[in-house]
Formats: C-alpha cells, structure tokens, sequence
C-alpha cells in the first residue's frame, strides 16, 4: 500500500476530493459540512498523514476521511510515507511546502498553479533534479476524459490549424485549467503570447513555434465551464469538459504510478512552459505586447 501525506488545504476543494477519492469518506459527516461527494477510488494508495496550519480543519478532514495521522510539522511525515500531495489553499503559496520533501527526495505532487512567478517555478524544478526528486504539477484536465476521447478520433479533423479554450475565474489561478487541456492537444513549443483583453477579462493569443495561433478566453463573471474549440483541415469538433470524478481520480492515478515508478508522467519542462504563458500573459495585459517565452 503506497502511503501518502496530504500538505496544506485541509478544507479546501482538491485536498478534500483528493483525500475522498484515496480513503472514502463519511458520507453523512462530509455533506453536513460541504465537502464533495466523489465516488471514484484510487487503489493501491492511501493518505495516512496529513498537515495543515489550521489544525481544526485538518482534524474535520482527518475525522471525515478516517487519516490516522494528524502531523504538529509538515517535516513530520519525512521517512513515514511514499510520496506528498502539496495541495492548493487558494493562497498560490503553497509551493513554497515543496522544498524539504523535494530534498528528502520523496515524489511530490504540487498543485496548480506550480508557481505564479517564472523564477520560482524554475527554482522548484531545479531543486527536483538536483534532489532526483520525481515531481509533478499539473491542472487535473491534461487528464480529462473528454480531452481524451478526443485524442482518440483527432484524426478525423486532419491537422490542427486553430482553436479556442476558454473558462471563468482568474487568469493563473484558474485559466491553467484551459490552458492544459489545449496543451494536451497541441503540445509543447509555444513561441509567444499577446493578450487582447484586460485582468478579469483575458484573451490570449498563443503562438506556437510553427506558426499556428490559438486563444486562450479567461473571464472572471462567466459561468462555471470548461470548453474547447478546435479546428483542423477536415472538420472540428468541441470538447465541454465536465466529469470532474475522472479527471481528478485519472490524474491522482498517474501521480500514484510515479510514486511507484519514480518515473514522471511527461516532462517538467512542459509544466515550466505553461507557468510561463500564464505568468506573461498577465504581463502582457498592461501593454498589450507580444511577449516572448
């Protein structure tokens, strides 16, 4: 049994979901306090120990999803599981948990965004190879069912010229999440980005290395969606992404490999290349600029 350590987020969304989906949960006591109801499980690992500031948070979450250990340090749990989870507490600071267990050498998962500064993200990725840490950070939707079926049949569009991804929120915070599951699609090897619109209401125009443009729409008062257009020689499809129990439970599972394997489930480089379309798209809102990644 893989045995995992959740750090930070306790009662926030993904270390909620997450530690559900690896341990199950009370179902009566997690409705009566707003956590979700997931019903996807992930074998073969378990949360054993968990960390946050907030110790009466982390004891509901613990109470809830039956975690034996409730840590007083986030070092605590160094020696005592296989691999740690640094979940998203909506501060995007919590990246800055990384470094011990990236020098401990234990596989890591760093929630979205990895960074919300370039030299930050490169400065965690450095410290992962140096310590021959596997790590990973990613949006749950590279792993989305929908993006998948896609990738099945992309064929039948022939080559992809263009497109659009769009979703609410914030440009770094949440439009990482649009962005990845275009990135899923299109790959690596973006040369530039300009944005059109203004914080709160970005567009962005990704241009790859070869050539072609796709846009990035990140609104902060539209409704709650994921979706994909895209446009190839023979035809184009949409892709609305919305099975958030496969997304989140795919990814987890692909986290769990690495633990296993110590072998990182697509490169660092590429999680470096997002940060950085989102980071200098937020710049390029005060000018308008083509900026270079």
């Amino acid at each position: 049994m893989i045995k995992i350590a959740i750090i930070g987020g306790a009662g926030i969304w993904h270390a909620n979901s997450f530690s559900e989906m690896f341990n199950g949960y009370d179902r009566d006591l997690a409705q009566k306090n707003n956590y979700p109801l997931y019903s996807a499980r992930i074998e073969g690992a378990r949360v054993t120990h968990l960390w946050d500031a907030d110790k009466e948070k982390a004891g509901l979450l613990a109470k809830i999803c039956g975690i034996e250990n409730v840590v007083p340090k986030m070092e605590d749990v160094i020696g005592k599981v296989d691999g740690v989870i640094i979940t998203d507490d909506l501060s995007m600071q919590h990246q800055k948990k990384a470094e011990p267990f990236l020098k401990a050498g234990i596989p890591a998962f760093i929630d979205k965004p990895l960074s919300t500064d370039i030299k930050e993200a490169e400065t965690i990725i450095g410290l992962a190879k140096k310590y021959n840490c596997p790590m990973m950070s990613c949006s749950a939707l590279r792993y989305a069912k929908e993006v998948e079926a896609f990738l099945l049949k992309k064929d039948e569009i022939g080559d992809i010229l263009t497109g659009n991804t769009t979703c609410s929120g914030d440009l770094i915070f949440y439009g990482i999440h649009a962005f990845e599951q275009l990135y899923a699609v299109i790959g690596p090897g973006i040369k530039s980005v300009r944005n059109l619109g203004s914080e709160g209401k970005d567009m962005v125009v990704v241009t790859k290395k070869d050539g072609r443009q796709f846009i990035l729409t990140v609104f902060k008062d539209i409704g709650y969606l994921f979706q994909m257009n895209l446009y190839g020689a023979k035809g184009w499809r949409q892709v609305v992404v919305e099975d958030s129990n496969y997304f989140y439970s795919n990814m987890l599972s692909k986290f769990v490999e690495m633990v296993k394997t110590k072998k990182m489930p697509f490169p660092p480089e590429e999680t470096l290349e997002v940060i950085k379309v989102l980071v200098l798209g937020r710049q390029s809102a005060q000018t308008r600029a083509e900026l270079s990644l």
